[in-house]
């Protein structure tokens, strides 16, 4: 039955990628059509679809939602500043802007989700990379990638944490992959994506009196952008449960400072504060509170649906099935590290969350290690490492961090898996043969 759900799975996403292909139907609306086609065919009563899609509805927009609407106020407060215009003349100037986008995406890649990262550097992103689709792939590939491979990202932590796997070899081993799958998606998408300008977004609709001390606003966004980060790595840390970081309520407070309703309160007061930008009746309608709301309300709608999706596959259990469907290959050798990884990527690619994909996959591979010759410590890290690349393979339908760049590039359902999602699935087979080189270099 597994087997066929996948199956059903599959095909309703590839209808939702041929409705939408052409911009004739909304992919909110063909999203949802897919989901509930799905559950049917996957055998799910109607009760059972309702309550599984409504709770990943309301699990995806709780815990992405508002940190998506920080994300528009701020960048509807940059650019009523002049502060999107100020720094995207400055980057005409720059010999590359993919480049500081990939060390960007690189080192927020062990925030508290990739997710998250991806939404707090969009108005960043948006200034810099002129809202071209390149901008958008570049950031979103480098923090997939970093994500799965570098600590404390919680991916790598929980599997770090369930094989007992060396924390300082996990670094070691991993920070060299990350920075050459983070090269690798830049290369991809310099290939594969447009990094031609929109001009048209530079300019807001803004009148003269607004556009007050660009350039004061665009440092402001800067700092903001780079504080709303380390909120999110410090989350991260808080996810480490031993103390001094994790313990108690020491583990609450930092758990605390990542959460949306902090990133909202903060960053908006931070870019305000910071930009002192003025502008009348900002809190109504017309302001930047109404321009920031107009535009993210379609794509929070959106995510909460791609959520919804995700946890109805996981009610099924389609992909733990499948995925212990693969625990009776067992490859030798150096090779044995493609087991865990295709565990993981098994579960990312059915289910859409990387970090139930993480735990599921470590948990059972626990039990694998000795018997597939990775029991030593150097075989242990990389077996984690395998899962961490492989939790992160493949981004698409089912996972916020899709839409996010896909919304950002100005890219269709269609496109974003040509350029993101099949990125992430080459960063993921690169990450996997860089580290059997390196069970070979240690064997």
């Amino acid at each position: 039955m597994s087997l066929y759900q996948a199956a059903f799975f599959v095909l309703a996403v590839v209808l939702v990628l041929l409705v939408t292909a052409r911009g004739r139907v909304l992919p909110l609306l063909a999203l949802l059509v897919g989901a509930a086609g799905f559950g049917y065919a996957a055998g799910m009563s109607t009760s059972h679809f309702t309550k599984a899609f409504g709770l990943g509805f309301a699990q995806s927009v709780n815990g992405l939602g508002l940190t998506v609407l920080a994300a528009a106020f701020l960048a509807a407060i940059a650019d009523a500043a002049g502060a999107t215009a100020w720094l995207r003349e400055k980057a005409r100037g720059w010999r590359t802007r993919s480049a500081p986008l990939a060390a960007l995406g690189l080192v927020s890649g062990v925030a508290s989700t990739p997710a998250a990262a991806f939404a707090v550097l969009t108005p960043l992103t948006r200034a810099i990379g002129g809202g071209a689709p390149r901008a958008a792939t570049t950031l979103g590939l480098s923090l997939s990638g970093a994500h799965g491979l570098l600590i404390p990202a919680p991916v790598m932590l929980a599997s770090v944490t369930i094989l007992a796997a060396d924390w300082t070899l996990a670094l070691a081993y991993g920070l060299p992959v990350a920075v050459l799958v983070t090269l690798i998606g830049l290369g991809y998408a310099r290939a594969t994506a447009s990094g031609r300008p929109l001009d048209a977004d530079a300019s807001a609709a803004m009148d003269g009196d607004s556009l007050h001390a660009p350039r004061r606003a665009a440092l402001a966004l800067v700092l903001v952008s780079i504080g709303l980060i380390a909120l999110l790595i410090t989350q991260s840390l808080g996810d480490i449960a031993s103390e001094p970081l994790g313990g108690g309520s020491n583990r609450e407070f930092l758990l605390a400072l990542g959460r949306p309703p902090v990133l909202l309160l903060a960053g908006v007061a931070l870019m305000l504060l910071l930009s002192w930008h003025r502008e009348e009746g900002a809190l109504g309608e017309r302001g930047w509170v109404g321009r920031g709301l107009a535009s993210a309300a379609g794509l929070i709608l959106l995510i909460g649906v791609a959520g919804g999706l995700a946890k109805m596959a996981q009610e099924t259990g389609m992909a733990e099935m499948n995925a212990e469907r693969l625990l009776g290959c067992r490859p030798a050798g150096a090779l044995a590290l493609l087991l865990p990884f295709a565990v993981a990527a098994a579960m990312k690619t059915l289910q859409g969350s990387s970090l139930v994909a993480a735990i599921t996959a470590a948990g059972m591979m626990m039990e694998l290690v000795a018997p597939l010759g990775l029991d030593d410590p150097a075989g242990r890290t990389l077996a984690a490492l395998a899962i961490g690349a492989g939790a992160m393979t493949v981004s698409h339908l089912n996972d916020g961090l899709f839409w996010l760049v896909a919304q950002a590039g100005r890219l269709s359902p269609a496109s974003a898996v040509a350029r993101f999602s099949l990125g992430t699935a080459i960063q993921g087979g690169v990450a996997l043969a860089a580290l059997i080189l390196l069970r070979l270099a240690a064997s």
